[in-house]
């Protein structure tokens, strides 16, 4: 799956709206980019992004997965794709 979108400032982060999609990437120089992914190229009814629980961190148990429906971006747990 190939997802596009566009470069967003750093800012972007402190405030994002209802269904939306941000990537942060950090290269092998640690220069961090935000990218918005545009909505279009997310495949719709299946999961685009799987979270495993990491069972070293207590904090974080909660495995899952984010899937596009038609109506915006849905936390499934569990995950069924």
């Amino acid at each position: 799956m190939k997802m596009t979108g566009v470069e967003v400032p750093f800012e972007t982060l402190s405030k994002i709206e209802p269904n939306t999609v941000l990537v942060v990437i950090s290269d092998d120089q640690g220069k961090v980019r935000v990218v918005k992914v545009d909505h279009p190229s997310i495949v719709t009814d299946e999961a685009f992004l799987k979270v495993t629980a990491n069972t070293s961190d207590a904090e974080q148990l909660q495995g899952g997965c984010w899937v596009r429906t038609s109506t915006g971006m849905v936390w499934m747990d569990p995950c069924p794709y």
